[in-house]
């Protein structure tokens, strides 16, 4: 060391302490890592000073530079740094302002000043920079053999730390060596091949040396352009790449596998020529009929044009700082040229693009065949949309040279170029210390070119395959953001590899992978599974970005042989989106839309003109629109979490974002008269992630208006309010089971046993999937207690284990052993951390911290999905703490028969074991909720059951178990439920005859589950049912159809009705059951001097009510349709109940029966009453029920008291006999007064009403020769009766403005008025009346008026001399709805 210090004698005393602190690096850091050992250390510290004052033209020393030590910059560096010997502050203050302004979201690195030596090694994944201390990967721009274990200075350089904690010994960072390397040998170092240099081919030689049979053992060198280079892949441990040398049309495929020379890999580059000695020809297995060239261990690899000076020299460090420089300077000026080639690259492909739409019109016969469509047929699937054009595009294989402007997905290989080009390398094995971040600079030989391969992409798309070269040309100068990636694939790129995914299919998961982790991690799916659950989405719904039917990939030949066949040579464009929305965006997009299609006439009657204020606005006030998801061209899935509403009594489908309202059904066999549906009641559904392929969306539109009259409806200024609800209509036969809750995972793995042994025959064993219809594209029609179709959806298998770390292609059989030991290890992985959950839950339920129903339900068996097989049960009990037994959860459990077996996780519950009888409405009660609170009000309901036994005991939670002998072994009692609070959450599937189980978890005293008598205030027992109080926590599970829920009894409830017996029945109760079609809804006024609701404590609460909701619900009989009866409900103190529909069908329980005065029956609902949707209305989804037409009636039978009421509606056909009256009057459209000469007549008080409507009536006599019936006309048909065209009717509505109103009736055979006689519009009304074109056969389809049954009458008749007594029954009184002329026949 004094030896070299004498050589700067000169120094000052700051630089001599500097140069010692070097030079002791030099020998404790440097010196013991340099190959040989044989240079001395003064010679190596009299280089390094040699060449650090080369590098600043002063020739002074980097005093404010320490030299550090790979080891301290891994240990003690936590953030990514730029470190420069040749660049000055100013410049490096210009070059971070530069790129910080091309990319704003981001930072530039930070500058420290280090000093880094070492010497260039070659590692597991290429070139490293070691020292004494260690080593760390490096990243070079173009580096050369000749430098590998030379001593170095490296003059600038980047660093990369790794801010997220280590994953799988992946290093703390990695160097980007921004320029190049300066060696410290005092001599350059020269090429040495190891022996004699044979006689060098050119590529043409090689090439025809190759398709020789017999080229000979001898070792040949080669030389010539680089054309290709594949990436380094890894297949069994075994690291390998291969590139290939080009002269013309010439190419020779040179295959590299020895480990030692994996650091080649940078070193040839695209266009570089090279020289490459001592190779061998080969034959490869995998690639049959072609022989390549390979390295052997006495290789060695020259590149013939080298850099433009040599490391060593003085010119070398001047060369360095011009080439850093002149690299980081360019990355502004880089951006803007490659935006203008991504400009002209995307003009250049719309009109290639045209050209392939015209070509791909002619292959849509092809793309449609045997490889696109659906393996059930046309409408299998749920992605296949009506017109759906799915085409088969070629992608152009090009070069490109860019700037990384965004980093979409760095795990899924997706990234942003020049801010219109993306970039996918997940065909390419991912490197996780590659330098792809914002900013790099990177050249891309042979990549594929799409043109919009997916709407989730930039328009312009380059994929890398296997052929396709990567090369980074300049490193960036911003800081990274976000984790490092894993040193191992993603999932994506796992999947993508084991599933054999198109270009299309890859990015729609990605994007939905994203989406998906976003709604529902962690809640309920842990963010490792994220990429199974939209596999599963892609694999079962997506139809138009699905491809079958891909051949697998060969490496061989995607890397080699020509021409060149890859998956990217053909990708799929689809014309129809298959978006998958959030619940958010669902009911943002439904709400956008119900008021986007609104339209205020639509809702009003042919009548509209005519109606007054009151009679206008109710009509305005309800309203609704639906639309079928499948109509939907953006969307093809709804996706989340089946969960029980608490503030709204339904089901709710629900993620992370929000959460609607469900109305389920499931199909059953129908039985005489009985729709094809009922209500789902299985509450395995609850915590269930399901996929909706189809459904109907429909919104509810709420609006308080103060129209005037019908002319105002385009003012909004009288629109004081509105608001709507959003909600779908389900089928479980369209519900997708994703990941199963825990119940419902038990009742599949049941299934799948039972369907196993059923399909076991001949010795020959047939696996059936767990959950799987027997029919495509429907459930099995089961009756009410035909359990197995309850599910109706299906549930897929996994989507495959994923592959180890070490896969990175697929390669045949060697890869399939390791696919196979990685996904071993990752079930061991699995089952380690599911345990460790279980062992935490148990601990927070011996705490007693337990979870909330709908949590739990969706949070239990959400780690992994199983689905079927011993494996996947195992895994499951595993998550909830329950004994593996092949027997079934049937036979385990139970306390009665001894202790639990050794290893049995020891959590008590109790249960009792019910079957409902009926149920009442939700509403708001009156509730102490616990013992010293206030009472206030709460949403409670009552279910009346029948307790098949007494109350068990249980070791563990027998959930959804089959229904054992023990539970049904005693006295059928009757006892009412009580449900407050959230626990009205259990209403939507709580139907009459469906047998449950209620379990209170935690717990060995029965006496939980003990019913109580109400006791009377003077002492005496109540005659009603023992109650019992359902609390939040307790859970309650369907039960399966078993044969021994077959022996239960009937149910007890009461008789459920038709719509005819309540019509006709005299021995109908007041309190009445039944079920119908619904054929009308209208809202009604708000009554006057009703209390008013108190709107605070209904708010307080959050209950979805509408306070002000009262409506008329117009039922039809399911087999009669002419049969139909009023309901009336009032839902002002009730939650809203979704699905009254047109055309849904109904079971309307505990309705108060009530008769008119008039003799008319009708129904009103009480507190009590529950309204349930047994069958989605047919009319939403644009098949509207079939309605036979009206019987044809006669009036003399219709007429008769005892056939009346037989029918409302029906046909006449009889000649008009006379108009008895016709009436005509301008009305004020506010208060119903007279309005003639432009205001109204009413004087006290005064009204000012502007505007008014014109209002017509007539009733006429109309005979059949059976019977004789008066028949009203309301204002839109009586133009129609009177044979008057538009421009006529509107002529008489001006005549009678001055007039007012006008009134002419008959008498006798004369039409006469009350008004003067004379005037030129009466006579000609009388004389239209009196008209033979008034007066003529019609057919009408009428309705029975309401009127009261009169007695009939003695009346006293004279013809001639005679005087004649008779009796006269009432005219029959009918309401024309339609009017059309008779057909004559011959």
């Amino acid at each position: 060391m004094d030896i070299v210090l004498r050589h700067f004698t000169e120094k000052s005393r700051v630089e001599q302490v500097w140069l010692s602190e070097l030079l002791c690096s030099v020998r404790d850091v440097l010196l013991p890592v340099i190959p040989g050992g044989g240079l001395p250390v003064d010679e190596v510290a009299l280089a390094l000073v040699s060449r650090l004052e080369g590098c600043f033209s002063t020739g002074s020393l980097p005093l404010s530079f320490r030299c550090v030590c790979v080891s301290d910059l891994l240990t003690r560096q936590r953030t990514a740094c730029f470190s420069s010997l040749t660049m000055s502050t100013s410049r490096h203050r210009e070059m971070t302002r530069q790129a910080e302004q091309a990319l704003p979201n981001h930072r530039a690195l930070p500058r420290a000043n280090l000093l880094l030596i070492g010497c260039l090694t070659s590692g597991v994944e290429g070139w490293r920079v070691s020292d004494s201390s260690g080593s760390v990967h490096c990243e070079l721009l173009c580096p050369d053999p000749s430098w590998m274990n030379q001593p170095m200075l490296f003059p600038s350089w980047n660093y990369i730390s790794h801010d997220a904690p280590i994953k799988g010994g992946q290093e703390a960072g990695y160097l980007e060596l921004v320029a190049s390397p300066i060696c410290l040998t005092p001599d350059a170092v020269t090429f040495d091949p190891g022996g004699p240099l044979p006689d060098v081919l050119r590529v043409r030689e090689a090439a025809r040396r190759l398709k020789e049979k017999r080229s000979g053992g001898g070792l040949v060198c080669v030389r010539g352009e680089v054309g290709t280079v594949s990436p380094l892949l890894v297949i069994t441990g075994k690291r390998f790449f291969c590139f290939s040398l080009r002269e013309r049309q010439h190419t020779v495929p040179i295959l590299v596998m020895d480990a030692t020379f994996v650091f080649w890999w940078p070193c040839v580059a695209v266009g570089r020529q090279v020289c490459v000695s001592a190779l061998r020809v080969c034959s490869l297995r995998g690639w049959a009929g072609h022989r390549v060239l390979s390295v052997t261990p006495e290789s060695r690899l020259t590149v013939l044009a080298p850099p433009q000076s040599q490391p060593g020299t003085a010119a070398a460090a001047a060369a360095a700082m011009d080439t850093e420089e002149t690299q980081h300077s360019q990355q502004h000026s880089l951006q803007e040229e490659s935006l203008t080639d991504a400009q002209t690259l995307h003009a250049d492909m719309q009109d290639s693009g045209a050209d392939e739409q015209d070509s791909g019109a002619d292959m849509d016969a092809e793309a449609s065949g045997p490889g696109t469509e659906p393996r059930g047929g046309p409408s299998a699937g749920a992605g296949a949309h009506t017109g759906c054009a799915v085409k088969v595009k070629h992608s152009k294989v090009i070069s490109y040279k860019g700037v990384i402007t965004a980093v979409t997905d760095q795990e899924a290989g997706l990234y942003v170029i020049d801010g219109k080009v993306g970039l996918c390398l997940a065909y390419q094995p991912l490197r996780c210390n590659s330098g792809l971040r914002p900013g790099v600079e990177v050249e891309l030989q042979h990549v594929h070119f799409l043109f919009r391969p997916s709407p989730h992409s930039p328009p312009t798309m380059l994929c890398a395959c296997l052929r396709s070269s990567v090369r980074v040309t300049s490193f960036s100068l911003l800081a990274p953001v976000g984790p490092a990636p894993s040193p191992s694939h993603g999932a994506l790129p796992r999947f993508l590899l084991e599933k054999n995914l198109g270009v299309s299919e890859y990015l729609w998961l990605q994007h939905y992978s994203i989406a998906l982790q976003q709604r529902l991690c962690p809640r309920w799916v842990c963010e490792a599974r994220v990429c199974v659950v939209a596999s599963r989405l892609l694999e079962w719904g997506c139809l138009c970005v699905r491809e079958e039917g891909r051949e697998p990939r060969d490496i061989y030949r995607e890397m080699l042989q020509e021409p060149h066949l890859c998956p990217l040579n053909e990708y799929r464009v689809c014309s129809v989106g298959c978006g998958v929305p959030s619940v958010c965006e669902l009911r943002d997009w439904l709400k956008e839309k119900c008021w986007s299609s609104l339209s205020l006439p639509a809702l009003l009657p042919p009548s509209a003109s005519g109606l007054m204020q009151a009679q206008l606005n109710p009509l305005l006030r309800w309203s609704y629109r639906a639309w079928s998801l499948r109509e939907q061209p953006e969307w093809t899935l709804l996706v989340g979490v089946l969960e029980g509403g608490a503030a709204s009594a339904t089901l709710q489908l629900r993620d992370q974002t929000g959460a609607v309202d469900c109305v389920l059904v499931e199909e059953t066999s129908g039985g005489a008269g009985r729709a094809a549906q009922r209500p789902a009641d299985n509450t395995a559904w609850l915590g269930c992630l399901v996929c909706v392929r189809s459904c109907t969306l429909v919104a509810e539109r709420f609006l308080k208006t103060t129209f005037p009259s019908w002319k105002h409806l385009k003012e909004e200024k009288y629109i004081i309010n509105k608001h709507c609800r959003v909600y779908l209509q389900l089928c479980v036969s369209d519900l997708q089971i994703l990941s199963p809750s825990t119940a419902m995972s038990l009742l599949l793995a049941e299934r799948g046993r039972e369907g196993t042994s059923e399909q076991t025959t001949n010795g020959e064993k047939r696996p059936v999937e767990a959950g799987s219809r027997e029919k495509e594209g429907g459930g099995e029609n089961t009756t009410n207690r035909d359990r197995p179709s309850e599910l109706g959806g299906e549930v897929r298998k996994g989507a495959g284990g994923t592959s180890g770390d070490q896969e990175k292609v697929p390669e045949g059989r060697a890869e399939d052993g390791e696919m196979e030991g990685e996904r071993e290890k990752d079930t061991e992985e699995k089952s380690t951390s599911v345990s460790e959950q279980g062992r935490k839950r148990r601990g927070k339920r011996a705490r007693g911290e337990e979870e909330e129903e709908e949590e739990e339900e969706g949070a239990e068996g959400r780690v992994t999905t199983q689905t079927e097989g011993r494996e996947g049960r195992d895994s499951k009990r595993r998550r909830t703490g329950e004994q593996t037994n092949p027997a079934g959860p049937a036979k385990q459990g139970m306390m009665g028969g001894g202790e639990a077996a050794a290893g049995t996780t020891f959590d008590p519950c109790v249960s009792q074991a019910f079957r409902v009888d009926a149920k009442q409405g939700v509403a708001l009660r009156n509730h102490q909720l616990s013992s010293g609170a206030t009472p206030g009000l709460s949403l409670s309901f009552v279910s009346t059951v029948t307790c098949l036994g007494a109350a068990q005991r249980w070791d563990r939670d027998p959930r959804n178990a089959p229904l054992q002998h023990r539970e049904c072994d005693g006295e059928h009692t009757q006892v009412e439920l009580q449900f407050i609070s959230s626990a009205v959450r259990w209403f939507p599937l709580l139907h009459p005859g469906s047998v449950y189980r209620l379990i209170a978890l935690h717990t060995e005293d029965v006496g939980v589950l003990s019913v109580k008598m109400e006791v009377a205030k003077s002492g005496g027992r109540n005659h009603g049912n023992p109650s019992l109080v359902v609390q939040p926590r307790w859970r309650i599970h369907t039960l399966p159809h078993t044969p021994l829920t077959t022996q239960i009894g009937p149910s007890e409830a009461p008789n459920i009705k038709t719509v005819s017996q309540i019509l006709h029945g005299s021995a109908c109760s007041e309190i009445v059951s039944f079920y119908g079609v619904i054929s009308q809804r209208i809202s009604l006024e708000e009554e006057q001097g009703k209390p008013p609701v108190i709107q605070s404590l209904i708010k307080d609460k959050g209950v979805c009510v509408e306070t002000d909701l009262r409506f008329r619900l117009t039922v039809e009989d399911v087999d009669t349709p002419t049969e139909s009866i009023q309901v009336y409900l009032d839902l002002s103190q009730s939650p809203f109940i979704p699905g009254l529909l047109p055309g849904a069908h109904l079971l309307l329980h505990a309705l108060q029966r009530s008769v008119s005065r008039k003799g008319n029956v009708y129904c009103r609902f009480l507190p009590i009453s529950c309204v349930t949707v047994t069958a989605l209305g047919s009319e939403p989804l644009g098949s509207a029920r079939p309605r036979p037409p009206p019987p044809m009636m006669l009036l003399g039978e219709w007429a008769r008291p005892e056939d009346g009421q037989q029918c409302m509606l029906g046909r006449v056909k009889g000649h008009v006999t006379c108009v008895l009256h016709l009436k005509m009057q301008w009305t004020c459209s506010l208060c119903g007064s007279i309005y003639k000469q432009d205001r109204c007549s009413r004087t006290f008080p005064s009204c000012d009403s502007s505007s008014a409507v014109f209002q017509a009536e007539a009733k006429v006599a109309v005979e059949d020769g059976t019977g004789e019936a008066h028949v009203w006309f309301s204002s839109e048909l009586v133009p129609a009766l009177l044979l008057l065209g538009a421009t006529e009717w509107e002529g008489l509505q001006w005549r009678m403005r001055a007039r007012g109103h006008l009134r002419v009736y008959a008498r006798g055979w004369d039409m006469v008025s009350d008004v003067n006689q004379e005037d030129p519009l009466v006579q000609y009304l009388c004389a239209l009346c009196s008209s033979s074109s008034v007066c003529r056969e019609l057919t009408l389809t009428c309705q029975r008026r309401s009127q009261k049954q009169e007695a009939s009458q003695l009346r006293r008749m004279r013809r001639g001399e005679r005087e004649f007594l008779s009796r006269f029954h009432s005219s029959l009184q009918l309401t024309c709805t339609h009017t059309t002329l008779p057909t004559h026949s011959l």
